[in-house]
């Protein structure tokens, strides 16, 4: 009687999970691809914003600056501790891609930011080096939410893949 009890328990138990694994799978792709859903905002149908800023060190910087090239855009919040921890992560991204040509940029929004240690850090690492105040124009623009955001983007201008988070960003060193 016991074991019988047991086993329905467990064919139960086992209808249960793949059900919830069947709606999972369905929430998932309406989602749509990773890449098009990710954590950061920025899809895949994205390209470049236009704008028009200066760099940290006075160089005007605008989307033209950008296009031609691959570039790697990270955008970083001064009340983020994980911003802090991706800097050495942003400068292996940003060191092989400098050797293929490409170009790194570094969005550092919140009051403060062109005087902060952030700013300074990914001064030394990133190509270029843009500083906001708390409204964030230019991370919105990107479509930034969460803190650090990256994207890659194609000579043409057109996102091949974007995330949010240290995790994401190891994630991505790995895989490219």
């Amino acid at each position: 009687m016991g074991l019988v009890l047991v086993g329905i328990v467990s064919v139960l138990n086992l209808a249960i999970l793949l059900i919830m694994l069947r709606r999972w799978r369905e929430l998932a792709e309406a989602a749509g691809p990773p890449a098009a859903r990710a954590a950061g905002g920025v899809r895949m149908i994205d390209r470049i914003p236009a704008f028009s800023a200066r760099a940290a060190d006075g160089t005007p910087v605008t989307e033209r600056t950008l296009l031609g090239r691959e570039t790697l855009v990270g955008i970083f919040s001064l009340t983020c501790k994980a911003c802090v921890d991706s800097v050495p992560l942003f400068a292996g991204h940003a060191e092989r891609l400098r050797a293929g040509g490409g170009v790194s940029l570094a969005i550092v929004h919140g009051d403060g930011a062109a005087g902060s240690d952030l700013a300074a850090a990914l001064d030394e690492v990133m190509d270029l080096v843009i500083t906001e105040d708390a409204n964030a124009e230019l991370s919105r623009r990107y479509g930034a939410k969460n803190y650090p955001t990256y994207a890659w983007y194609g000579a043409d201008g057109m996102v091949t893949s974007a995330g949010a988070g240290i995790a994401a960003l190891r994630t991505e060193l790995v895989t490219s």
